[in-house]
């Protein structure tokens, strides 16, 4: 299994306006072939003192996808495509993390 944790860093007062368009597109990823989980998430403050943020204009999506290929596969999804035309102009930056089970 992949694991993907991707960090998108929205430009100030864009929020509503990207998880408008990602909540549209989510079910779609869901239902791809290979896609184990795909979760959307905001920061919370639960006060640990080794907690980065609460970081106010980012998502994190955690993924997960059941081989590299499906992964692959997804990223030139068209309705990924079509996501990443929508949500530019509300994004400031992204990062990615593959991951894979340390064995």
């Amino acid at each position: 299994m992949i694991q993907v944790v991707t960090t998108v860093q929205l430009k100030p007062g864009c929020l509503g306006d990207f998880l408008f368009a990602l909540n549209e597109t989510v079910p779609k990823v869901k239902a791809e072939q290979g896609c184990v989980s795909y979760e959307p998430l905001v920061d919370v403050d639960a006060g640990l003192p080794t907690q980065i943020g609460p970081r106010k204009n980012t998502i994190t999506l955690v993924e997960a996808w059941e081989t590299m290929d499906t992964l692959r596969a997804h990223l030139s999804a068209p309705h990924m495509e079509s996501f990443r035309e929508a949500a530019e102009r509300y994004v400031q930056g992204i990062t990615h993390q593959v991951l894979r089970p340390a064995t």
